[in-house]
């Protein structure tokens, strides 16, 4: 018997709901995931790494601990999606994918402020993410709603980890970035 979606709230418009994602919305995911990375040039990530997707194993693992959320359109599709994990007090971001054809609805920030409020209820005290600095809809979007970049010389174990598993995979111009919960 499939799950019925039960979604925190609605963007303000209306036209789209946000929650914790049912089981039947993981195989939608990864198109979503192909789709908003196409949007990326090959100097920032190239073709290979465009089609690169998180397995459905690593989704159902995540979905079954409560950290992954989606949008869905009016018609109940999934348009988007945010994973997250929580090491002890540090809650980290691990991706937020929005289609192409539902991006600049707000949903990217009505899925980081799902995050956020599972974070706090998590008694996390910080959430971090990894992202490109110099893309628009990145880091500087990522400033926009509060993160701030951890400096080099300030970066926890788990933070240098993450960028240079991203380097030896082919990503450049990543950098870090916290928000004090």
């Amino acid at each position: 018997m499939p799950c019925e979606f039960q979604p925190d709230y609605s963007t303000p418009d209306g036209h789209y709901r946000i929650g914790l994602a049912v089981p039947e919305h993981l195989a939608c995911l990864p198109a979503i995931e192909r789709a908003a990375a196409s949007l990326f040039p090959d100097a920032v990530l190239p073709a290979p790494l465009r089609e690169q997707v998180t397995t459905q194993e690593a989704l159902a693992r995540m979905h079954a601990a409560g950290r992954v959320w989606v949008a869905v359109s009016a018609s109940g599709e999934p348009v988007a999606f945010a994973l997250a994990e929580l090491e002890g007090a540090v809650a980290h971001l691990c991706e937020v994918d929005v289609h192409p054809h539902h991006q600049r609805q707000g949903l990217g920030a009505c899925l980081i402020d799902a995050v956020v409020r599972w974070a706090r209820d998590g008694q996390a005290s910080t959430l971090t993410l990894t992202t490109f600095s110099t893309l628009a809809w990145n880091a500087p979007y990522y400033a926009r709603l509060g993160f701030c970049q951890v400096p080099e010389g300030e970066l926890s174990a788990a933070l240098r980890q993450r960028l240079l598993a991203e380097h030896e995979a082919g990503l450049r111009d990543r950098v870090a970035m916290v928000l004090s919960l």
